[in-house]
């Protein structure tokens, strides 16, 4: 099993200081529950370098670096390629993400949003690396910027998917994978679970986007990447298949999508 999103990077102390303590005690319960491989995702530059210095003092742990649409005022393109020059050839950097647009927290700077999502994007393009977008009530711009973009070479995927069925079949068409979290596991979330029962075995994944979203068992804790397997055994009982074989199709997918 994989936990193709989290955000071990965001494992501080007081101090703002990585915690290597926790984060150990994090990995030691993620591999006793045989969850074999995370993935530390950035959100914005700083978190992003914190990133690579934990995947690359830890097995079996990779990292994406990348600008969250929330953090779009403190962008800086040439200082995020500079940090993919250097570590593209580590085997350790596998993304650009999470990169996209969030309408819900802000709407006044959406052509910002726009112009740095497409920067990123470009960004990927040129060192061939699969993208990993956030997209929350912004739908139709994303869809209208990857269609612009298209084709995705090197693939991607819509992390933390809470997008319709009709949505979900025009991103996959352009090469991407989607992506669920514990938000299938709750009972709002209908339309996810709608989703996640539609879709074909070779086009989606699975994450946790720790310390967030924790599933259902554990909702409004603080999340971990052991718990994704709680969102493969859901989705299982959803798809009417064993756990084994989500735990096979899902890891399959994440390693041929970042080449790991």
């Amino acid at each position: 099993m994989i936990d193709t999103h989290c955000h071990l990077n965001m494992i501080t102390d007081k101090n703002g200081k990585i915690d290597f303590i926790k984060i150990e005690q994090i990995l030691k319960n993620m591999y006793d529950n045989r969850v074999e491989i995370a993935i530390t995702i950035g959100s914005n530059l700083d978190d992003s370098k914190i990133g690579i210095q934990i995947a690359s003092k830890y097995k079996n742990i990779y990292c994406a670096v990348g600008v969250h649409p929330e953090g779009v005022d403190e962008f800086n393109l040439d200082k995020l390629e500079s940090l993919v020059k250097q570590n593209i050839n580590s085997g350790k950097l596998v993304a650009i993400g999470e990169i996209g647009l969030d309408y819900y927290w802000r709407k006044d700077n959406k052509l910002e949003q726009i112009k740095i999502f497409k920067q990123q994007i470009e960004l990927a393009k040129k060192y061939n690396l699969p993208i990993i977008v956030h997209c929350r009530e912004a739908f139709g711009d994303c869809l209208e910027i990857l269609k612009q973009y298209s084709p995705f070479l090197n693939g991607g995927v819509i992390h933390c998917y809470s997008g319709s069925i009709e949505w979900a079949k025009e991103v996959i068409n352009l090469g991407f994978l989607i992506s669920f979290t514990g938000v299938v596991t709750y009972s709002n979330a209908k339309n996810v679970q709608e989703v996640a029962k539609w879709v074909d075995n070779d086009k989606f994944m699975v994450e946790t986007d720790s310390p967030f979203l924790s599933p259902a068992p554990f909702r409004g804790k603080e999340n971990c990447p052991s718990n994704v397997v709680y969102v493969a055994k859901f989705i299982a009982e959803l798809k009417n298949i064993s756990y084994n074989n989500i735990d096979k199709i899902t890891t399959k997918n994440a390693k041929k999508l970042f080449k790991i």
